[in-house]
């Protein structure tokens, strides 16, 4: 979407005169810039940097969005969701917006986890999300999970038959959150888009789940137990014993941990 900067000098312009400050004084609350860099943003020949933008939004109580897009920041943040989860109900395209623009949020990092947020909790599944399974080495037990009908491979699970574990890690190039998959295995009622198409010799084994924490960078393993009592997968102190070295399967724990290292080392840039 294309930036006006005239117009995002006239709401930088807008937030100073609410907050009743001369130029100078704006500038010095900002960063300490010279008056000269104010009127620049104010008459729309340069834009504020991504830091100062952020810091203009902060003392402004409002979004980065709202300053580079005005009332256009509907679509922005619409185009944002539909980016990461494709065409939705209206309605709930509408709630989230609603949520987004009164959480005050004013970085991409920051409306991005809010976004996830929703995606993993709000959004309910479809039968796209159905997960089918295919074994793909026989002597390792490696299988691939995939949705949309088989069409997108979003996961590797190993049976490890000796300690009955099911160990299950992203497949590589799948922007499926595991989040929503803990969502998906915690309960009840949407547990069949993970299980309905699990081979029988894999059901309601235990779980060993491993992601990367895309916020910290850190590698997240969660040992989960299938409870008859509520038909859904638990995590609890009980299940900690999995996490001991002799029942991880070190492939995906060795997968995971480059990441991070891949991560750490050449951060992703938005």
């Amino acid at each position: 979407m294309e930036i006006d900067k005239q117009a995002v000098g006239n709401r930088i312009r807008q937030i100073r005169q609410e907050l009743k400050l001369s130029m100078d004084k704006f500038g010095k609350l900002i960063g300490d810039l010279p008056r000269s860099t104010v009127n620049n943003w104010e008459r729309g020949i340069n834009l504020p940097k991504t830091e100062t933008l952020h810091q203009i939004a902060e003392v402004g109580h409002v979004t980065n969005e709202y300053l580079l897009y005005g009332e256009q920041e509907n679509q922005y943040i619409l185009e944002m969701l539909q980016k990461k989860a494709g065409k939705l109900d209206p309605k709930i395209e509408g709630l989230i917006i609603d949520k987004m623009k009164h959480a005050g949020l004013v970085s991409e990092k920051e409306m991005n986890r809010m976004l996830e947020f929703f995606i993993t909790n709000l959004i309910p599944p479809t039968e796209q999300d159905q997960f089918t399974f295919q074994c793909i080495d026989e002597t390792k037990q490696l299988y691939l999970g995939s949705t949309n009908f088989g069409k997108e491979a979003q996961l590797y699970l190993q049976h490890d038959v000796k300690n009955h574990i099911l160990h299950i890690m992203p497949f590589t190039f799948s922007n499926f959150s595991v989040d929503r998959l803990l969502v998906y295995l915690a309960n009840q009622e949407s547990y069949s888009y993970f299980g309905k198409h699990l081979p029988k010799k894999l059901v309601e084994k235990d779980i060993l789940l491993y992601s990367m924490n895309q916020v910290t960078g850190d590698v997240r393993i969660a040992p989960l137990v299938y409870s008859e009592e509520t038909a859904s997968y638990q995590y609890t102190e009980d299940n900690q014993y999995l996490l001991e070295q002799q029942y991880l399967y070190l492939p995906f724990a060795m997968e995971i941990e480059k990441e991070r290292l891949l991560n750490a080392a050449y951060p992703p840039t938005k």
